[in-house]
């Protein structure tokens, strides 16, 4: 992997593996497909709830995540583009410095704009006959009026106004589209070659997009079911421990449809609350009855 150190407070850089900028695209798009994971962006009862995406949970306005994720989504694909060009002149043996330094900054082609600079003239460099225009007229217009209308904007100080994720998807169908113009002309089999044996399901996913299942983001939409197994889950307790200090829930509040706000009084008549994801709630539940049967805990009726 290069890495380059700018003259920037010593800031180093390195390149992204194009394997990444596929998988991570693949990823989000098989979320924003799920309305599930879309239902987040509309919030509960009027109010802003946290968003869960595969890396991270938002705590902010929900525009602002459509906004960061679209404009993710775009770099990943330009880099893309510059990555197939740069990979397909090593490989034909044609590499020259002004391709090298077009891969670096697309601009340096002098086009009318970025879309001109990405999808025309940067593939133009390799074969004439894999620019967009050329390749795919139609979907080459929409994607100048998907930058003069969306992409430059973003990337210049507008954002996404309102929380409805569904327009958002539908950019990332046509980045979709736009990814497959490029397997047209570099095989995604040229991410995967080189000394790594990668697994079936990672091949699968970085060709199409994946389940929800296949995805390392089940806590998002968690499995509704219990372990079969969980009794070893009882050897961390300590052997006197026999007895959850809960004297009665006092009631279980769906704050939100993630969200289980669970309300208690201990031994001492004190009030003691917890939330959790009902995911969370049903495994709780499920050690507890393990506990009861197997350690003797005395647990209130309502438990």
């Amino acid at each position: 992997m290069a890495t380059l150190t700018t003259g920037f407070f010593n800031l180093k850089l390195s390149n992204v593996p194009l394997i990444n900028v596929r998988l991570d695209f693949n990823a989000i798009l098989a979320l924003f497909r799920n309305e599930t994971f879309r239902r987040q962006f509309r919030g509960y009862k009027g109010k802003i709830i946290p968003v869960k995406t595969h890396y991270f949970t938002w705590h902010g306005m929900p525009n602002s995540l459509l906004t960061h994720l679209l404009r993710d989504v775009i770099v990943g694909l330009e880099s893309a583009v510059s990555g197939a060009v740069f990979t397909e002149a090593i490989d034909r043996g044609t590499m020259r410095p002004e391709i090298l330094e077009a891969t670096k900054n697309p601009f340096s082609l002098k086009q009318k704009g970025t879309a001109d600079c990405v999808y025309v003239a940067l593939p133009a460099l390799i074969d004439p006959g894999f620019s967009l225009n050329t390749t795919n007229p139609d979907l080459w217009e929409r994607v100048r009026t998907f930058y003069k209308e969306v992409r430059n904007p973003i990337f210049h100080s507008y954002e996404i106004e309102g929380n409805d994720p569904d327009p958002v998807w539908q950019c990332l169908e046509l980045v979709w589209e736009i990814y497959q113009w490029l397997n047209a002309w570099h095989s995604i089999s040229k991410l995967t070659s080189g000394p790594i044996s990668w697994s079936q399901t990672t091949l699968q996913n970085i060709e199409n997009i994946p389940s929800l299942d296949d995805l390392r983001v089940k806590q998002i939409i968690p499995e509704h079911i219990l372990p079969e197994h969980g009794r070893e889950y009882l050897d961390y307790l300590p052997d006197k421990m026999n007895l959850l200090q809960i004297e009665e829930v006092d009631g279980v509040y769906v704050g939100t449809e993630e969200m289980l706000d669970i309300s208690m009084t201990d031994s001492d008549g004190n009030p003691v609350k917890t939330v959790m994801s009902p995911h969370a709630a049903m495994r709780l539940l499920f050690f507890l009855a393990l506990a009861r049967e197997h350690r003797g805990w005395e647990l209130p009726d309502r438990v």
